[in-house]
C-alpha cells in the first residue's frame, strides 16, 4: 500500500491529539483525584458512587440531628434536676412549717420563702431552648405549658405528645417529654372520708397509707371501698374494722374517742361500745400539679384562723405530693439517662458505618495522589514523543532523499 504524505500527516495529527486528550484527562484526575467525572467514563462505577454519596449524606444528617437532640435531652435533664433541688427547698420549708413553736411572723416568713420556690418551679416548668420552644409543652411547643387561671389555680395547657428525632435508618429517639406526664399527672396525697356521724379519719402516715390505698382501692366498684368500724361493748371493749366483703382487716381494745390507728390512718369513734356501727371510705384518687398543693400551703400559713392541727394535715399532704413529684421528675431523668445512652450508641455505630461508605466510595471513584502524578508524567512523555514524531513528519519531503 502505498503512503502519501498526506496520511503521515493525518496519523501524526491523530495520535498527537489522543496524547494531549489522555495528558489533560490525567492532569483533570491529579487535581480532582476522581478516577472518572461522567457516567459515560464508567457507568457502574458512577451509579456506585452516586449510591454511596446519598448514603453518607443520610449519615451527616443522622449526625445533626443526633447533636440537636443531645443539647435538647441535656438541656431538659438539667432543667429536671433544677426542679429536683427547688423541690427539695421546698419540702424542707414545709416540714419547718410544722414547727408548732411558729408564730404568725414565723409562718409569714415560710410562707414567703415558699412562694419564691413555687416562682422558681413556675419557671422551669416553663422553660424553653435556644429557639423559644417550651420543654415541657408536648407537641404544643409554642405554648406555655403551665399557666394561672383566673382563680389562681394553675393548669397544663400542653399535650400529652412526645416529638421524635431519626438517628438512624431505623431508630428515632424521643426528644422531650410533656409536662402533663411529669408534673401534671401527680398523685397527691390519697385520703380518706368520714361517711357517717360519729367518726373522724385523718392521713396519719402517708407512706403506709399510700401502700394500702394502691391495694384496696377500686375504680371499677365503689362500694369495694368502704370500710366499717364496727363496736362490741365487753371485758374488755372491742372493735373490728372491717372491708365491703364483711372481712375483719384490724381488731383491738376500743376506747370512746380514742385514735385507731390503721394502715396509716387515725380512726377515731366517738360512740358507747356497741353503739351503731361507723363508716369510712377511699376517696377517688386526684393527681395534680404541685404548684398548685404549695398555694395551698402558702394560703393556710397566712391564715390566722389556720390552727396548728389545720398546718400540720396540709403539710403531709404537701409533703407527699413533693415527694410523689420528685420521683416523678426522677422517673424522667432516668428516661432521659437512657436516651442518651441510647443515642451515644447509635451514633457510633453511625460513625462507623460512615466510614466504611466512605472508604467503598473512594476505592470506587477516587484517586491516589502518587498513581495521578505517576499517569501524568506517563502521559506527559507519550505526549512528547507524540509531538516529536509530528515535527519529524511535519519536516519530511522528497528533498529529504535526493
Amino acid at each position: 500500500m502505498r503512503i502519501t504524505t498526506n496520511m503521515m500527516y493525518d496519523r501524526s495529527l491523530t495520535s498527537l491529539m489522543k496524547n494531549s486528550e489522555r495528558f489533560s484527562k490525567a492532569l483533570e484526575q491529579m487535581n480532582t483525584l476522581e478516577k472518572f467525572s461522567t457516567a459515560g467514563e464508567s457507568p457502574n462505577g458512577m451509579a456506585q458512587k452516586l449510591n454511596l454519596t446519598a448514603e453518607i449524606a443520610k449519615y451527616k444528617q443522622y449526625a445533626a440531628n443526633g447533636t440537636d437532640l443531645q443539647a435538647k435531652l441535656t438541656q431538659q435533664e438539667t432543667t429536671l434536676d433544677s426542679i429536683h433541688t427547688s423541690l427539695d427547698s421546698a419540702y424542707t420549708k414545709v416540714q419547718q412549717a410544722v414547727n408548732g413553736t411558729n408564730n404568725n411572723l414565723d409562718r409569714e416568713t415560710l410562707a414567703s420563702e415558699l412562694e419564691e420556690l413555687q416562682k422558681q418551679l413556675y419557671d422551669l416548668m416553663n422553660a424553653q431552648d435556644e429557639n423559644g420552644e417550651h420543654l415541657f409543652a408536648g407537641n404544643q411547643s409554642q405554648t406555655q405549658p403551665f399557666t394561672k387561671d383566673s382563680n389562681g389555680n394553675y393548669i397544663y395547657q400542653g399535650d400529652n405528645g412526645q416529638r421524635f428525632s431519626q438517628v438512624s435508618s431505623k431508630v428515632t429517639i424521643a426528644s422531650n417529654d410533656p409536662g402533663s406526664l411529669i408534673f401534671q399527672q401527680v398523685a397527691t396525697e390519697r385520703s380518706a372520708t368520714a361517711t357517717s356521724g360519729n367518726i373522724q379519719v385523718s392521713v396519719d402516715k402517708a407512706s403506709e397509707f399510700n401502700s394500702f390505698y394502691g391495694k384496696k382501692y377500686d375504680s371499677a366498684v365503689a362500694a369495694n371501698n368502704n370500710f366499717s368500724v364496727v363496736t362490741t361493748a365487753g371485758t374488755p371493749n372491742t372493735y373490728e374494722i372491717r372491708d365491703a366483703a364483711n372481712n375483719v382487716l384490724q381488731s383491738g381494745e376500743y376506747k370512746q374517742g380514742e385514735d385507731i390507728s390503721f394502715n396509716g390512718l387515725n380512726v377515731k369513734v366517738d360512740v358507747a361500745a356497741g353503739g351503731a356501727t361507723q363508716t369510712f371510705s377511699l376517696d377517688a384518687p386526684k393527681n395534680d400539679n404541685v404548684l398548685n398543693s404549695l398555694s395551698d400551703m402558702i394560703n393556710t400559713l397566712r391564715d390566722p384562723a389556720a390552727t396548728s392541727d389545720d398546718v400540720k394535715a396540709l403539710a403531709s399532704k404537701t409533703e407527699t405530693h413533693i415527694k410523689n413529684t420528685q420521683d416523678s421528675v426522677n422517673s424522667t431523668i432516668g428516661n432521659i439517662g437512657g436516651r442518651m445512652n441510647n443515642l451515644e450508641s447509635v451514633l457510633a455505630s453511625n460513625d462507623s458505618l460512615s466510614a466504611i461508605k466512605n472508604e467503598s466510595k473512594a476505592n470506587i471513584s477516587e484517586l491516589d495522589l502518587y498513581d495521578a502524578l505517576t499517569n501524568v508524567t506517563k502521559e506527559n512523555t507519550a505526549l512528547n514523543m507524540a509531538q516529536q514524531a509530528y515535527a519529524m513528519v511535519n519536516k519530511t519531503t522528497l528533498f529529504d532523499y535526493m
